[in-house]
């Protein structure tokens, strides 16, 4: 019976079963290896972090106080606690410049024990996740739950991600913590607030919600634009001024200089084809920027929840009831 079955099977299906076994081995070597020198981000799953090598300080305590799997187990842990349908979508590691710790570096004798570029001999010192949660998504929106661990500190926000460009939403001060800065926590203050805004998921959802509904709403005319832009760069060039009284008056600025640039150029190509945009549309255009591999992992965060605030802040009391079809 077995042998009648066997026979029946073409070439074609067998050539697609052995593609798909390739495929797989494929995805598991590279798992086994990263290979910073020709990509500047590497991407992995959960179980792949962990086995990344654990840096210690001199009194064998990990340098940050918690291994970066582990923020992210904590952060899982409060998920399960609320009973919320999660997923960790995506974890990114990336290189920087930083001489005395950059954000990846290679042990050689690892490397002699398990191979070059193993998995394991690499120290990842600059980490973004995102965990989804999909409790109440709709077929537009659901809400990710971003965690960044880099040479800094922890940092940690909560908002909506525009499903099909999966842009991110950061849309209240309330919704993003760290453990280093201005008005830092410490790291237990920081799983403490991500627990809060789990115990209160629905609600703050809803406010996010409602939130993205008045910049839908709000139509932006054609010299609001520029205005916008003539101000993200008034935004730069004061934070970055060797005069303290320009630079202290601006915490975090939405768009550095490139990236200004970039939305400038996209912003104006939306106006053209669409003729009328929104406040949304203008936040659209700034979150598709504000990702791995386009802004360096500590300012995703604050630079993301600037911009809304500088959109949100600039809304009328009573805004136009006509709804914008979303740009992502």
């Amino acid at each position: 019976m077995a042998d009648t079955y066997l026979k029946k099977i073409d070439n074609h299906s067998i050539n697609f079963i052995k593609f798909k076994i390739m495929e797989a081995m494929a995805v598991l070597e590279k798992q086994q290896q990263f290979d910073f020198q020709n990509n500047g981000i590497e991407v992995m799953n959960f179980e792949t972090l962990q086995r990344t090598y654990k840096e210690n300080d001199i009194y064998g305590k990990p340098v940050q106080g918690i291994y970066h799997y582990q923020v992210l187990q904590r952060m899982m842990d409060i998920c399960e606690k609320y009973n919320l349908d999660y997923e960790v979508e995506e974890i990114f590691a990336a290189q920087n410049r930083n001489k005395t710790q950059p954000g990846v570096s290679i042990l050689p004798q690892v490397e002699q024990t398990l191979g070059e570029k193993a998995v394991e001999a690499h120290i990842l010192r600059r980490i973004f996740a995102t965990i989804r949660i999909k409790d109440w998504e709709t077929d537009e929106l659901t809400t990710t739950l971003v965690i960044a661990y880099h040479q800094d500190g922890i940092q940690a926000a909560i908002g909506p991600c525009v499903k099909v460009c999966h842009n991110q939403c950061i849309l209240s001060p309330e919704r993003s913590i760290c453990n280093y800065g201005k008005n830092k926590v410490t790291t237990e203050g920081v799983f403490e607030t991500v627990d809060g805004w789990l115990a209160n998921f629905e609600v703050n959802m809803n406010e996010d919600i409602a939130r993205i509904q008045r910049l839908k709403r709000r139509i932006v005319s054609l010299e609001e634009v520029y205005m916008y832009i003539g101000l993200l760069t008034a935004l730069r060039v004061s934070h970055d001024s060797s005069d303290r009284n320009l630079s202290s008056s601006v915490e975090t600025y939405p768009l550095n200089q490139s990236q200004i640039s970039i939305f400038t150029e996209e912003v104006l190509k939306l106006v053209r084809e669409k003729g009328q945009v929104t406040a949304w549309d203008l936040y659209n255009v700034a979150t598709e920027i504000y990702k791995p591999g386009r802004t360096d992992f500590p300012a995703l965060i604050p630079q993301n929840g600037a911009m809304a605030e500088l959109l949100l802040s600039r809304l009328p009391a009573e805004v136009e009831i006509q709804d914008a079809v979303l740009v992502s």
